[in-house]
């Protein structure tokens, strides 16, 4: 009995046809442990005092982008270069009955969004601020239409805007705007709320 014990025990008796194999780990698992443990050992220490990081990756790649962005911006006109280019003018007045009637009217008196044709300009109305406003957007509605249009198309349709009709009179968003219909003394509620010009 003891030596069916000393057999069992050692793997060697097999039972209803089964038997316990002792078979060594296949080398390439091995080297493949060892190698994890190898390159633990020298990424750890690298990770924690190098002062690598994805962080600080991170933070690299966004002051990289931060200053091609930078070059971009300068290297755009600060001047409309299409001020009185009648062609511009009539591909900028396709943009303005495509995009920004919704918003500003036909005539650019303003509708959801503020006159473009009056005296109060809260964002300023030189052609860097202009193009700032088109391109970037403004708080309270004004979507950045940068990427869509793209550089040329908004100088062309800033052209067009230029053309319109003047007024000298407060227009919607202006601070002394008073809407028809809404008694002078009385503030309206968008009054000062909508995006500036």
């Amino acid at each position: 009995m003891s030596e069916e014990i000393a057999e069992y025990a050692a793997g060697d008796a097999p039972r209803d046809g089964i038997a316990e194999d002792d078979n060594p780990i296949p080398l390439w698992f091995t080297a493949s442990f060892w190698l994890t443990v190898v390159f633990a050992a020298v990424y750890v220490p690298y990770y924690m005092f190098s002062g690598w990081s994805q962080t600080a990756q991170y933070e690299a790649e966004v002051q990289l982008a931060e200053a091609r962005a930078a070059e971009v911006r300068a290297s755009l006109p600060t001047a409309n270069p299409y001020r009185g280019d009648t062609v511009a003018i009539a591909e900028g007045a396709e943009v303005w009955k495509t995009i920004c009637v919704a918003c500003h009217k036909p005539d650019g008196s303003g509708l959801v969004g503020p006159s473009l044709i009056d005296p109060y300009w809260k964002y300023g109305d030189s052609d860097e601020a202009l193009y700032a406003s088109v391109a970037e957007g403004r708080p309270l509605g004004m979507p950045p239409w940068g990427p869509q249009l793209g550089s040329e198309k908004i100088w062309k349709v800033l052209a067009y805007m230029e053309t319109l009709p003047r007024s000298s009179e407060p227009g919607m968003g202006a601070p002394d705007y008073v809407a028809p219909g809404t008694a002078a003394g009385s503030t309206p509620g968008t009054t000062g709320t909508q995006p500036g010009g």
